[in-house]
């Protein structure tokens, strides 16, 4: 027969420890990894942000050198007074246009950024036109056959660092800046065209730290720009950033938005404006804000180790401190299930298994002691039998015997003598075939008058009885068997006898809404407020007549037995003038 191993306690606690330890060691690991994730993600968006701020800034003095040298010629200023009496004048020469170009070189001198200036002209529309080259040897000279390559002296408008252009007259590329010229009749009288090399963005990108996978963009109006280095790439491919709202920027500036790129991953991308059209943007990759996962496997095969190394410690103390002491107290309720109750103080540890080994060692202290009770009590048992079996008299015997003295005094005409006996009679076949615990007031007030009458030839006329009853039905209401016979017995012996004469009333009523209240009043000596204090307090020698077993505080606590706290017997009295006792009970009509 194949046996069925058990699974411990201990074994249950181990594996579920464990597997708890493990389950809460994989979720740190998770959040943790989510948190250290979203830290280092909010972190990188941070230092990107601070870096594109810190160039933006570097690149926006730089342009707004470039654009002040561009109004020098279009706004009010020496050079642009010159200007217009140059392009407006019929009486212009050359010596004007002389020092129109010493004005606009002298411009050029003294602005910080002039090494960013590829050409800066000015053109009227009466098709004059003054260059300022800053590199004339890597140019194709300025002339009126190839000024119409320079498509924005053209045009009317206006256009604002909008775009990367390639020079016609050169092989480099630039941005260009082109400004209207007015006379003094806010009319359009000439464009001024500055291109700036690419470099003024470059050239501040070259110590930029950019981390793999990262790209760096250039937005001018609406044209976009990939920024590899010395070189500014067109976007050719769609560009259309979506807001990215799971993260904020620290700047009221600094917008973050998710672009797909030509390689079709979107990445989060972080922008700030250089100024108004120019905006200078950083894609951040995936790789920045997951830690290394070679790193984070390692911790958490290290954490999952721990787990199982504390598990196991775990274990050694558990068998310790709980298996063994288990197994102790195991195999101490064998030895008391096999009936071994001596003590043993080894299993009484200073622990709470060690009250439970005092426990036991009680347990059995215990058992022994009910069981040499229940041999004295089976003993006594046996004894008291015996004493009834020899005591025991025919019922029969006593019935008859009293029967035949009732017919012996009726025949002799002594009529005292057998209504005596008859209540006798009664009282006695009530106590001793009677097993009701509670029978209708009226049969308990019968059982009085029997009784009463007993009392009656021994007094003679000293005593009278008087019965009240304020509605017959609530003579159906049930009273303990023998309750107002001590009452009566009480009032006789202690109250009207020392007195020599005296009258008991007995009253029936209904008290409250369904109660019963049954006052026995008697004009006897009285007693004292002590003495009724003590009655149902104390325990009682019992009066010396027939129901002397049954005292005052025995009927209390019967009828608090048979009714509740809330029933029960009380006294009042007055010292040579009366005792009242009443009980109060409820008007029950079924046990």
């Amino acid at each position: 027969m194949a046996t069925v191993r058990k699974s411990t306690i201990k074994s249950r606690i181990i594996l579920i420890m464990t597997l708890f330890a493990l389950l809460i060691a994989v979720l740190l690991s998770f959040f943790s990894y989510e948190l250290i994730t979203y830290y280092q993600r909010k972190t990188t968006i941070q230092a990107t942000e601070f870096n594109l701020q810190l160039v933006s800034h570097i690149i926006e003095q730089d342009l707004l050198n470039l654009s002040a040298l561009a109004m020098t010629c279009s706004t009010n200023s020496s050079t642009n007074a010159l200007l217009k009496d140059y392009f407006v004048s019929p009486q212009a020469s050359a010596k004007d246009a002389v020092n129109v170009f010493n004005s606009m070189q002298e411009d050029f001198r003294m602005n910080r950024s002039n090494g960013y200036v590829r050409r800066l002209i000015v053109k009227g529309n009466n098709g004059k036109f003054l260059q300022v080259d800053n590199s004339v040897s890597a140019s194709i000279p300025l002339t009126i056959h190839n000024i119409g390559q320079i498509s924005a002296l053209n045009a009317e408008g206006v256009e604002e660092w909008d775009q990367v252009i390639r020079d016609p007259l050169s092989t480099t590329n630039g941005i260009p800046f082109v400004l209207p010229i007015y006379g003094d009749r806010a009319s359009r009288i000439g464009t001024v065209y500055l291109l700036a090399n690419t470099s003024v963005i470059t050239d501040k990108l070259k110590g930029y730290s950019l981390p793999a996978g990262s790209r760096l963009l250039l937005a001018l109006g609406g044209h976009h720009y990939q920024l590899i280095g010395d070189q500014v790439l067109a976007i050719t491919g769609p560009y259309e950033p979506v807001a990215y709202t799971d993260d904020k920027p620290v700047g009221p500036q600094t917008e973050l938005s998710m672009i797909k790129l030509e390689d079709g991953e979107s990445r989060i991308t972080v922008s700030y404006p250089v100024r108004s059209g120019v905006i200078l943007s950083q894609t951040l990759s995936g790789d920045q804000f997951a830690p290394k996962t070679n790193i984070w496997i390692l911790v958490m095969l290290g954490v999952c180790l721990l787990v199982i190394v504390s598990s196991g410690i775990i274990t050694l103390y558990l068998t310790r401190t709980i298996s063994l002491p288990v197994e102790k107290l195991k195999k101490r309720i064998d030895k008391i299930a096999q009936g071994n109750f001596l003590l043993d103080r080894n299993i009484e540890w200073n622990s709470e298994l060690g009250d439970v080994g005092r426990g036991i060692n009680r347990l059995s202290q215990d058992i022994v002691a009910l069981m040499d009770s229940q041999l004295a009590d089976e003993k006594q048992k046996q004894e008291l039998e015996y004493r009834m079996l020899q005591s025991q008299i025919n019922p029969h015997f006593l019935y008859n015997t009293l029967n035949s003295i009732k017919w012996m005094a009726t025949i002799q005409n002594a009529t005292g003598i057998a209504e005596m006996t008859t209540s006798l009679s009664r009282l006695l076949r009530s106590i001793a075939k009677d097993n009701r615990r509670l029978l209708p007031l009226k049969d308990e007030l019968s059982l009085l008058d029997d009784y009463f009458l007993i009392q009656k030839y021994r007094y003679g006329s000293t005593i009278t009885m008087e019965q009240r009853i304020g509605n017959e039905e609530l003579l159906t209401g049930l009273i303990p068997r023998f309750t107002l016979q001590p009452l009566i017995e009480n009032a006789i012996f202690h109250g009207i006898e020392p007195k020599g004469r005296g009258h008991i009333l007995i009253t029936v009523a209904k008290s409250g809404y369904a109660d019963i209240l049954v006052t026995i009043e008697d004009n006897g000596v009285g007693m004292k407020e002590e003495q009724i204090s003590t009655i149902l307090s104390e325990p009682e020698n019992g009066a010396k007549g027939m129901f002397g077993n049954l005292g005052l505080r025995s009927v209390n606590e019967r009828l608090h037995l048979a009714f509740g706290e809330n029933y029960g017997l009380s006294i009042e009295s007055e010292m040579d003038r009366y005792t009242i006792m009443k009980i109060l009970m409820p008007f029950l009509q079924k046990d």
